[in-house]
């Protein structure tokens, strides 16, 4: 990432999504550290639910364009990827289709 200005917002699209298990982790680290250091507020869309708990100090989940879930504190700290899973199904009716997506590490 190369900017002339220190950004206030970092946009990242499934950034790891093509990257074997080792470089998706060092990139992972390498842009926790990134917002950490600069105190950038940073949106991430992903498929993996381990990770969506795991980064940041919130999860939003969205379905059919409307927000289902919205976590964060020591309620999100506690959450495990079934306990995601069943809160989604509580407020949608629907089961996220794909299990590989959900506990892809």
């Amino acid at each position: 990432m190369a900017t002339i200005v220190p950004p206030k917002l970092l946009l990242l699209d499934e950034h790891t999504a093509a990257l074997d298990p080792k470089a998706a982790a060092k990139i992972m680290k390498l842009t926790q550290e990134i917002v950490r250091k600069h105190h950038i507020t940073c949106l991430m869309v992903t498929h993996q639910m381990q990770q969506a708990l795991e980064v940041g100090d919130r999860t939003i989940m969205m379905n059919d364009g409307h927000i289902a879930i919205d976590i964060k504190g020591e309620q999100r700290t506690n959450m495990s990827v079934y306990d995601l899973m069943e809160r989604f199904h509580a407020n949608t009716g629907s089961d996220l289709a794909d299990d590989h997506i959900l506990f892809a590490k």
